[in-house]
């Protein structure tokens, strides 16, 4: 099998799921970026489809959508329409050429606006979808709500991650003298609730550490952090991911909405307990690795008050 994978990112997710797919005799190559331009690349997406489905691709694996924004977006708002367009666009293309489209929903809607109406450009996207990836049951029920149900789909949830690390030789959290550590980890965007965890963690030795691509939020974690919170809001490389966990006591995952988390599935690998809000997307998650709280801030403060 010939597979189009759609956009590149750092996510393990596409390292792993590849991977394993080569391993069982799958060709991948990541389509959308012949250039340095995203702009171009996006205008020359269609063709470079028409050139793989006569090399032999028959499949089209789209992840996430951000790909498809316009630079200006933010500053000139009709680019959002002709982006919308755009997406539909190379849709129809795909189907055209009779590649197969399979989308994985790590996501309901866009955590950051993309589109015009991001609701109606998934509905699009659904609807072009010859099957529908899942992490969880829930996800199905939640795209029925926006008007997105997809026709075939399957529940693939995410798998431990085989970080090659044996968590019984880190330090075992809550050892040690001193006060106990807490830490975020992963892209930092406004949705994952870090303003509200520098809130709640008031007091406490807090680190938050990923990449923010958001300035205004930047600058406004800068402003609140306290004395006790180190803010390094860069990305950070896989080869410095379990020494900082394994400085953590805690990992605090304060999501105002989410799919699924990666993050969680990496900190549990590396044996360090999870706070994290009581939502569908983490039930599945095993009861004596995580702490759950309602999803409030006076809550989420109580939580890593008792966790201490």
């Amino acid at each position: 099998m010939k597979i189009l994978a759609l956009p590149r990112d750092p996510n393990p997710y596409q390292r792993l799921l590849y991977g394993e797919l080569a391993g069982q005799g799958a060709q991948v190559r990541y389509a959308g970026d012949l250039t340095p331009s995203r702009t171009l690349n996006l205008l020359a997406l269609p063709l470079e489809l028409a050139a793989c489905r006569l090399r032999g691709w028959r499949v089209l694996h789209l992840h996430w959508v951000f790909g498809f924004q316009l630079p200006g977006a933010g500053r000139l708002p009709f680019l959002r329409r002709v982006a919308q367009a755009w997406f539909v666009v190379v849709l129809r293309v795909a189907a055209a050429l009779r590649l197969k489209i399979v989308w994985t929903a790590h996501n309901v809607l866009p955590h950051e606006r993309v589109f015009h109406d991001d609701v109606a450009a998934r509905r699009a996207l659904v609807e072009a979808s010859d099957l529908v990836v899942l992490h969880a049951a829930q996800t199905r029920d939640a795209l029925a709500e926006i008007g997105a149900a997809p026709r075939r789909s399957v529940v693939v949830a995410p798998g431990p991650f085989d970080t090659g690390v044996d968590a019984r030789a880190l330090r075992a959290p809550g050892s040690g003298e001193g006060p106990r550590r807490y830490l975020f980890f992963g892209k930092v965007l406004a949705y994952k609730g870090v303003e509200e965890l520098l809130v709640a963690a008031q007091g406490l030795d807090l680190t938050v550490a990923g990449e923010c691509p958001d300035p205004p939020l930047r600058a406004r974690l800068e402003e609140h952090a306290g004395e006790r919170v180190a803010l390094r809001l860069e990305r950070i490389p896989d080869d410095e991911l379990t020494p900082l966990l394994a400085e953590a006591d805690v990992v605090v995952l304060p999501f105002r909405r989410v799919t699924t988390s990666a993050s969680a599935l990496l900190a549990m690998s590396h044996g360090r307990p999870v706070v994290l809000p009581d939502l569908p997307a983490f039930a599945d998650l095993p009861a004596d690795a995580v702490v759950r709280y309602d999803g409030s801030t006076d809550d989420l403060a109580r939580v890593l008050t008792e966790v201490a």
